[in-house]
């Protein structure tokens, strides 16, 4: 075990801990608080986290990725946007769900720890295509923690059964939305950035603009999905159920694109 696995170890203890004791503190309802200490944990865990991704992936002569770094940095970016949000308002329910998450995302690059790309061909261009990709599927990560949270509000609230007091301390269903689609729209101007660069990081490794290969035709219409999504609520209203439905064929597409393609390949 070398120190980096050691120093991921203990930064998905520490967002554990910390996520632990974020869900069990909005257990108390509507009006319970997480204590404010919690954030040093987590922030010392974004900085051991990064460290150890940074020495693990960038070695001089190869960048590995793949599956397993893939997720472990979407996990970081993930909490650092949590994070920098809860400095201006309260901790709430929905990061201590993510940290709980990133806890075990740290670790798959020990699972799952990719295959070696030569240096030379990650070019400034498809460095800033991937990091855009990371930064979408980050975005798109809290959004669907947001969707669940969201779904079983929704069915909570149509019923007579009380909803448990985790969910009684987020915020009502309708500013839940609210967040919802502000959420998604960051990650489809993400998702556009990609898809932009994308092309001309393909031209500038290939000489044409547009390969059409599944990562390509399966973003683009995940693309197109959540850009109805996102038209749906402006022009039509949609909200609960019609907005869950079309938010989840979008991501599903889009987690297909790369990751779920990206796992077949190194687990088969």
């Amino acid at each position: 075990m070398t120190s980096l696995t050691i120093t991921t170890a203990i930064a998905a203890l520490l967002y554990m801990a910390s996520g632990i004791g974020i869900v069990a503190a909005m257990k108390g309802g509507r009006d319970a608080k997480a204590s404010s200490l919690l954030r040093w944990p987590v922030l010392l865990g974004l900085v051991l986290h990064g460290y150890a991704i940074q020495g693990e992936m960038f070695q001089v002569s190869a960048v590995h990725f793949g599956f397993g770094y893939c997720v472990s940095v979407m996990c970081f970016f993930a909490v650092a946007t949590l994070f920098i949000e809860t400095m201006v308002h309260r901790i709430h329910g929905q990061f201590g769900v993510i940290l709980i998450a990133a806890a075990f995302g740290a670790l798959f690059p020990t699972v799952f720890p990719g295959a070696p790309i030569a240096a030379a061909e990650w070019t400034t261009l498809f460095r800033w295509h991937l990091l855009f990709a990371i930064a979408a599927y980050s975005f798109m990560m809290i959004a669907l923690v947001h969707a669940v949270l969201m779904g079983l509000q929704n069915r909570y609230l149509k019923t007579s059964v009380e909803q448990p007091k985790f969910l009684d301390s987020m915020p009502g269903l309708v500013v839940m939305e609210r967040i919802f689609f502000r959420i998604v729209a960051v990650g489809f101007l993400f998702m556009t950035a990609v898809l932009v660069l994308g092309a001309f990081a393909t031209e500038e490794a290939y000489g044409v603009f547009f390969r059409f290969d599944h990562k390509m035709i399966l973003t683009w219409i995940a693309w197109v999905l959540f850009g109805i999504l996102l038209v749906g609520r402006r022009y039509a209203g949609w909200r609960a159920k019609t907005a869950l439905r079309w938010f989840w064929a979008g991501f599903v597409v889009f987690v297909i694109a790369y990751l779920g393609y990206s796992f077949i390949l190194e687990v088969f």
